[in-house]
């Protein structure tokens, strides 16, 4: 009996726990050829369509720019449009829906712009601090309890074994 209260509880959490980490939203934008593109997916690599993308100067939080995301959940905006007299730091902020906002900063040594503003120039030395892909994303409760259970399971094979190899002598 309490095998199966067990067996359930766990069942219970790793269901219903899936679907309660489908509303957390991720961000992530990097400068690439001149523009500043981005992505943003719920949970499990979903894209966010339309979600609404602001851009902020990180300093002052002065709004410079409101974007949609597309189908695939992907912006695109040029560092030109946003009127800028010398590089700032941006804050890309998604807001999917109330209560569900992600943000991501984009340094200005990663993307700079010309004394006209017509062309990105190109930094000889690579910016460590900035990635070029988007960072993993956290590992959910259900692949956390799988992992444990996993281990759990090789421990109690491994000691099954040696209980029979014992039983044998």
């Amino acid at each position: 009996m309490r095998k199966r209260v067990v067996l359930f509880l766990l069942i219970f959490f790793l269901i219903g726990y899936n679907q309660a980490s489908a509303h957390r939203v991720q961000v992530f934008a990097a400068a690439e050829e001149g523009l500043i593109k981005g992505e943003a997916t719920l949970s499990g690599r979903h894209p966010v369509i339309e979600g609404e993308i602001k851009v902020f100067s990180k300093d002052d939080q002065k709004l410079l720019l409101t974007l949609t995301t597309d189908t695939t959940g992907s912006f695109v905006f040029d560092p030109v449009t946003l009127g800028l007299a010398q590089p700032a730091d941006l804050l890309i902020v998604l807001d999917a829906d109330p209560g569900h906002r992600a943000e991501w900063h984009v340094s200005s040594d990663s993307y700079a712009l010309s004394a006209d503003q017509s062309a990105p120039q190109v930094s000889k030395t690579p910016d460590l601090n900035v990635p070029d892909t988007p960072l993993p994303s956290t590992p959910t409760l259900r692949s956390v309890v799988i992992g444990i259970l996993a281990i759990l399971g090789l421990g109690a094979l491994i000691r099954w074994s040696r209980l029979r190899r014992r039983n044998q002598r």
